[in-house]
């Protein structure tokens, strides 16, 4: 099983990485080889939403469902998707009023073994490319 750790320290407040994070329907617009997303159902802290990414010619959809506890962390779950096992967690840890650690983990194993052996290494560096995605999307928003 593959395993991606990401963490970054940001002159942001835990709130506003939060709301980031959380708003999924803009990852097309700053997050690289995200090509689609969106949220297919919403009940309460929990949602099930669909992501899709490509590159290298790699083109995969997954769904997650994802449990909310604003704005301190988002657990990830598979719902859907070419993996055998994925889950995750990203973690908002306040620093202060206007400082904030983030850290996101994932966890995956593609169902193919030829996949998971061809493809891991490009889905890691898909999924840390995202968190560091985050933080230039903060800069831009929040400056």
């Amino acid at each position: 099983m593959a395993h991606v750790f990401h963490e970054v320290i940001e002159p942001y407040s835990v709130e506003q990485m939060f709301c980031l994070v959380n708003d999924i329907a803009r990852y097309p617009e700053f997050v690289p080889d995200c090509i689609a997303t969106g949220i297919i159902s919403k009940q309460d802290n929990t949602y099930t939403a669909f992501i899709e990414v490509e590159k290298l010619g790699f083109k995969k959809s997954f769904t997650t469902v994802n449990q909310i506890n604003q704005p301190h962390s988002i657990e990830i779950k598979l719902f859907e998707g070419p993996f055998k096992h994925l889950s995750g967690r990203w973690q908002f840890s306040s620093l202060g009023e206007s400082k904030s650690k983030i850290s996101f983990s994932l966890d995956f194993e593609f169902k193919n073994k030829l996949l998971d052996i061809a493809f891991s290494p490009v889905f890691k560096e898909v999924m840390t490319s995202m968190v560091n995605a985050f933080s230039k999307r903060a800069r831009q928003i929040y400056k």
